[in-house]
């Protein structure tokens, strides 16, 4: 019998905040493997079901035990924050099958989820609506000097831009580095919009602009939304102009 393995995208973490098919999958799989914050946020759809939950950095070992499972023929599904495939588990999940050459053995499918930028744009109002970049500022991943360069070119480029991972107790000087290229491209008036643990009661929203930004007050549950040369505020409502005649 054929293994599946499912990467999953809950979005937010609520129930009445994730799409309908990955809701159906997680409750289909017999195994859910993911970080225990992740797994926690989806902890009601989990009855009767093993549960592989490993700590921050544990990523391979949570894709090699969720294709331990699978090859014997069971269902699994690995819940990632947000979509599976923007700074999940997707990539890692098809990379691992590849090199263990189980491709014939193990149906993999990525299940799409809401992203932080979009799910965080609608709490914001309708900041993206043209092209945009999303930039993490953790180089847990990707070297530091990579990511500065990053933020260069997407602000010389007029990106309306969602920074991820923005501040933590390890790396609490990056946000006002980056923010310190983008201002030299942006007007300080530029509006700015911060979404903390969005969709969740402890949500909290800072409507500010480039000049005004409190990055002390910032961490690694927000996501920063900056706006590029056509954003404004209107009311609370934080719009980028998409040039339409009106």
């Amino acid at each position: 019998m054929r293994g599946q393995i499912f990467v999953i995208g809950i979005g937010p973490g609520q129930l009445e905040n994730m799409t309908i098919k990955a809701v159906e999958v997680i409750k289909s799989c017999d195994v859910i493997a993911g970080y225990k914050v992740y797994v926690d946020q989806v902890k009601d759809l989990l009855e009767d079901k093993k549960v592989i939950s490993k700590g921050m950095g544990k990523e391979v070992d949570r894709c090699e035990m969720a294709i331990e499972e699978a090859v014997q023929g069971k269902k699994v599904g690995i819940v990632c924050s947000g979509d599976g495939g923007l700074y999940g588990m997707a990539g890692l999940l098809i990379e691992l099958v590849h090199i263990k050459k189980l491709e014939n053995d193990i149906d993999v499918e990525v299940v799409s989820g809401v992203t932080a930028a979009i799910s965080c744009g609608a709490l914001l109002g309708a900041p993206i609506v043209e092209d945009f970049c999303t930039i993490s500022l953790s180089d847990y991943m990707t070297p530091y000097e990579k990511i500065l360069r990053r933020v260069e070119l997407a602000s010389r480029g007029d990106f309306v831009i969602a920074l991820y991972n923005p501040r933590s107790s390890k790396r609490p000087n990056y946000l006002d580095e980056a923010l310190s290229i983008i201002r030299k491209e942006r007007d300080n008036n530029t509006p700015v919009g911060i979404v903390r643990m969005a969709y969740r009661e402890e949500q909290e929203i800072v409507r500010t602009d480039l000049a005004h930004i409190n990055t002390k007050e910032v961490d690694m549950f927000c996501t920063i939304i900056i706006g590029n040369k056509q954003t404004k505020w209107i009311n609370e409502f934080m719009v980028t102009s998409r040039g339409y005649n009106i």
